[in-house]
C-alpha cells in the first residue's frame, strides 16, 4: 500500500491565474460583441416582413411616393399627428404602420402621437389651429411649406403652463384660416381605416391605402382634373355601377378629380385639364367635337385616356386613332374551349413600356368583350412625325381577333381572322421624348380596347394598377408608377367545441404532465 502511494505522481497544481485571465477575456468579449450588437441594432435598423404576402410592408406604390422628389425636395416635413388613445385596441397597429411611413420618408415626415385622454392642452391646441374638434381617434397631416418659424409657433410649441398655452392659442386663432388654408390638411378618422361586418367585426384594413392618398393630396393641396366626356357615354349602368364612376373612385385616390363635361356645351378643352377621358363612348365624334379633340390633342402636355366599347359605332375616332397608329378592329377577341367560345380575354403585359414597369410579364384577364388594336410599333412614317405607339396589354397564345362575331361556333380562318399578336391596350407618345429639354412637353394617349373590365365586382387589383399607372404617366407623375396597396383581409376560424375542448385539455393538462414526467426522468438519472 505504501509502495504504491509511493510510485503515485504528485497532483499538478491549478493555474488559478491562467483561468482568471481566460474568463477575464470571455467578458470582455462579451460585452464588446454585446455592445456591437447594440450599435448595428441602432444605426443600421431592418425590419423583415416574415408573413408570406409580405401583409404587412408597404406597397412598391407607397414607397416610391415617399421616396418622390416631389415629396423629398420639401422646405418642410408634412406635419402628421395621431390623436389617439393608448388604450385603443388599434394603437399598435396605426403606431407600427405610421412609424414605418417616418422610417422610409426620413425628414419628409414629422411624426407626433398625442394621446387625448392625458395631452388634453396639446388637443385643444390642435383643434384651435385646424378647426378640426376631437370626437373620435384621428389623424391629421398638414402639408403646408412653411419657410421659417413664427414667434407664435415657438410660444406655441415651447410653452409648458397650460394658461400660456391657452393664451398662445387665442392670440393665434384669428390667423387661423390665413395659415391654415384647408386644401392642405387632410384628417382621416381611425375607423376609417378598416371595413366592418354587420356584426362590427373588421374584415379588412385599407389603412396604407387611405394614408399613402392622403398624404398626396396633403401636399398638392387641390386636387388636379381630368375631363370626362359625359355626353358621349351612357351615364347609367345596366347591371351594377357604370365604368366612370369606379374610374373616378381609383382617381381620387391619387388626389385626381374626374370632371365630367359637355362637348357640345363648349368651344375647348378647359387649360387647367391634365387630361380628357373618353370612357366607354356610345356615340361618335361629330365634326365640331372632333376639332375640339384635335385642337386639345395638339397643345403641349395634353393627355388622353380612351377606353373603347366594341359594340359603338365610332368612325371618326377610330379614323383619329389611326392616324396615330393604333386601329380598332371590328372583331372580338375570342378563344374556344371545350367547346365553349370565351370572351373574357386573358392577357399579359407588354415588356419594355413605362406604364408597366412593375406589371411587366404579369397575366389578367379583361372580362366582357374586347376588340384587337393593331399597334404600328415600328412605322417609319410615324416616327419620322415624332409619333411612337407602344402596346402595353397583348392576348396570350389560342386567342384570336374574331370577325364574324356573330356566328354559333365561331372557327378561325386565317384569311378572315386575325393572329397573334392581338393587343388589348397601347399608348401613344407624340414629341421628343428621348430628350430632357422636351420631355415634359410630350403629348400622350392611353387606348383600351375594353370598357367592362372596369364595371363593378370585376376590375381586379393589377388592372386598378394598371389604371393608375397609366394616369401617373399621362399627368407626368412617372414616380408614382408602380403597385398599389391592398387590402389585408382577416380570415375567421371556426373551432367546434369539442375541438375547442380538447385544445384546453392539451395545454393546461397534458403539456405541463409530460414537461413534469421528463422533468422527473433526468432528475432520477443524476440521482442515481
Amino acid at each position: 500500500m505504501s509502495e504504491a502511494s509511493a510510485n503515485s505522481s504528485p497532483a499538478r497544481p491549478v493555474k488559478r491565474a491562467g483561468q482568471t485571465v481566460n474568463v477575464i477575456v470571455q467578458v470582455v468579449l462579451f460585452v464588446i460583441a454585446l455592445a456591437a450588437a447594440n450599435y448595428l441594432s441602432c444605426s443600421k435598423h431592418q425590419r423583415y416582413d416574415l408573413t408570406e404576402k409580405r401583409n404587412f410592408t408597404l406597397s412598391d406604390f407607397s414607397q416610391k411616393f415617399l421616396k418622390s422628389s416631389a415629396f423629398q425636395s420639401r422646405t418642410s416635413p408634412v406635419q402628421t399627428f395621431v390623436v389617439m388613445r393608448r388604450t385603443s385596441p388599434h394603437y399598435s397597429r396605426v403606431y407600427h404602420l405610421l412609424d414605418e411611413y417616418q422610417r422610409l420618408a426620413g425628414n419628409a415626415i414629422k411624426l407626433e402621437f398625442i394621446d387625448p385622454l392625458r395631452q388634453t392642452d396639446r388637443t385643444l391646441e390642435l383643434e384651435a389651429i385646424y378647426g378640426i374638434q376631437y370626437t373620435e381617434d384621428m389623424i391629421i397631416m398638414d402639408g403646408i411649406i412653411e419657410n421659417t418659424d413664427t414667434e407664435d409657433d415657438n410660444q406655441l410649441n415651447d410653452s409648458s403652463n397650460p394658461i400660456e398655452t391657452q393664451q398662445a392659442v387665442d392670440s393665434t386663432e384669428a390667423n387661423t384660416t390665413e395659415k391654415k388654408p384647408s386644401n392642405y390638411i387632410r384628417s382621416i378618422r381611425v375607423s376609417d381605416l378598416y371595413l366592418q361586418d354587420d356584426s362590427q367585426t373588421i374584415v379588412a384594413w385599407q389603412d396604407e391605402d387611405m394614408i399613402t392618398s392622403n398624404l398626396i393630396s396633403s401636399i398638392e393641396g387641390s386636387p388636379r382634373k381630368i375631363y370626362l366626356a359625359a355626353d358621349k357615354m351612357n351615364l347609367q349602368a345596366s347591371d351594377g355601377e357604370p365604368a366612370w364612376i369606379i374610374l373616378a373612385r381609383i382617381l381620387l385616390q391619387q388626389n385626381i378629380e374626374l370632371r365630367p363635361i359637355r362637348l357640345a356645351d363648349i368651344d375647348n378643352i378647359p387649360n387647367d385639364a391634365e387630361a380628357l377621358a373618353l370612357i366607354g363612348p356610345a356615340y361618335d365624334l361629330n365634326e365640331r367635337e372632333l376639332s375640339i379633340l384635335k385642337e386639345y390633342w395638339d397643345r403641349q402636355q395634353s393627355a388622353l385616356l380612351i377606353t373603347l366599347d366594341p359594340t359603338a359605332q365610332l368612325d371618326n375616332l377610330r379614323v383619329f386613332l389611326r392616324s396615330y397608329g393604333i386601329t380598332a378592329r371590328n372583331d372580338r377577341i375570342i378563344t374556344v374551349k371545350s367547346g365553349q367560345t370565351l370572351s373574357n380575354a386573358q392577357c399579359i403585359f407588354s415588356r419594355g413600356a413605362e406604364i408597366n414597369r412593375s406589371l411587366e410579364g404579369k397575366s389578367t384577364v379583361f372580362e366582357g368583350v374586347s376588340c384587337s388594336l393593331e399597334v404600328r410599333e415600328n412605322d417609319d412614317r410615324l416616327l419620322n412625325k415624332r409619333i411612337q405607339p407602344i402596346g402595353l396589354a397583348q392576348a396570350v397564345s389560342g386567342w384570336w381577333g374574331e370577325t364574324r362575331f356573330n356566328q354559333q361556333k365561331p372557327l378561325f380562318n386565317p384569311e378572315e381572322d386575325y393572329a397573334e399578336p392581338l393587343f388589348l391596350s397601347a399608348a401613344v407618345l407624340r414629341g421628343q421624348a428621348t430628350s430632357d429639354d422636351t420631355a415634359g412637353l410630350v403629348s400622350k394617349m392611353v387606348v383600351i380596347s375594353n370598357t367592362d373590365f372596369l364595371a363593378s365586382r370585376k376590375t381586379r387589383p393589377e388592372q386598378a394598377d394598371f389604371i393608375q399607372s397609366s394616369v401617373n404617366w399621362l399627368i407626368g407623375r412617372e414616380e408614382l408608377i408602380g403597385i398599389g396597396p391592398r387590402k389585408l383581409y382577416r380570415h375567421k376560424m371556426t373551432i367546434l367545441a369539442t375541438h375547442n375542448a380538447f385544445i384546453t385539455k392539451l395545454v393546461l393538462i397534458f403539456i405541463p404532465a409530460v414537461a413534469i414526467l421528463i422533468a422527473l426522468i433526468v432528475w432520477n438519472t443524476r440521482r442515481a
